[in-house]
């Protein structure tokens, strides 16, 4: 197996305490609770990753934002990372055409955070998971931006003997909710960049919004190729209506097995 790269880790992490979530969001601090639940239920009470969120802005998406309901979602997600990590942040990830880094929300500024990020981004025509996939990758893991030779002829099967991309070992998971209503606009990209993220230690937590099947969402949970099982997908027809220990408690399937595979694997050290 080929030598992986170090992402070196200077510092140690510990979760930001209830009381300075009380003292800083007090309207969060149920939801750190239940969430602290969830995550002693499957023994990560001590694991400590970074989260982000990615927010789907297609067209078809504006009615779910000016209703309040993707603000009081994101704040969910807050509340998990800050069982997760000390900053009390989690990073917000914007895709439609593009793909945007729209900056942290964080305890300080969760109140209206995603309506001030509605006001610097318009909703875009397309629904590129590839451009977010890779943007996100490529932000918590630069020196991965680049496939090595051969790795695109090694995905469609025209080399399987092709090399594949170096894994990338770090202390530190990355953990991405990553929330739609449609299916991809680049689905080719989508799956080549996704088998390209399963060489570092992120994991891909998709949720679709509405009422129907997302088969592709699917297809992406059990894609073939990857280096590890990177993913995970569930859907609700409302962002709001699955009760929130119900929502950590799903937030929390799939991500356990993936440390272990992660650790076993050398892409956690």
């Amino acid at each position: 197996m080929q030598a992986r790269a170090q992402i070196p880790i200077t510092r140690f992490f510990m979760a930001i305490s209830l009381e300075k979530i009380e003292q800083k969001a007090p309207s969060l601090i149920n939801l750190a609770k239940t969430a602290d639940k969830s995550i002693s239920k499957v023994n990560l009470t001590k694991h400590r990753a970074k989260v982000a969120l990615c927010l789907d802005i297609s067209g078809s998406m504006y009615d779910l934002y000016e209703s309040g309901k993707i603000q009081q979602f994101a704040e969910r997600i807050l509340a998990l990372g800050c069982r997760f990590d000390d900053d009390g942040a989690i990073e917000i990830f914007l895709f439609g055409q593009k793909a945007h880094h729209a900056g942290e929300m964080t305890l300080e500024n969760f109140g209206n955070c995603i309506g001030q990020l509605r006001q610097r981004y318009r909703f875009e025509g397309a629904t590129n998971y590839g451009e977010a996939i890779a943007a996100i990758q490529n932000f918590y893991f630069p020196r991965q931006q680049v496939p090595q030779p051969g790795f695109w002829q090694r995905l469609v099967g025209g080399q399987p003997n092709a090399p594949a991309p170096e894994p990338i070992a770090g202390q530190e998971p990355v953990y991405v909710m990553f929330v739609t209503d449609g299916a991809a606009t680049d689905a080719a990209k989508a799956q080549t960049d996704l088998t390209l993220a399963s060489y570092a230690p992120i994991f891909w937590q998709f949720m679709a919004i509405g009422i129907g099947e997302f088969p592709f969402l699917q297809h992406l949970d059990d894609l073939a190729g990857r280096f590890i099982d990177n993913a995970d997908f569930f859907s609700v027809g409302d962002p709001l209506e699955t009760p929130d220990d119900q929502l950590y408690d799903l937030l929390m399937t799939e991500y356990p097995d993936w440390v272990k595979q992660a650790q076993a694997q050398g892409l956690l050290v």
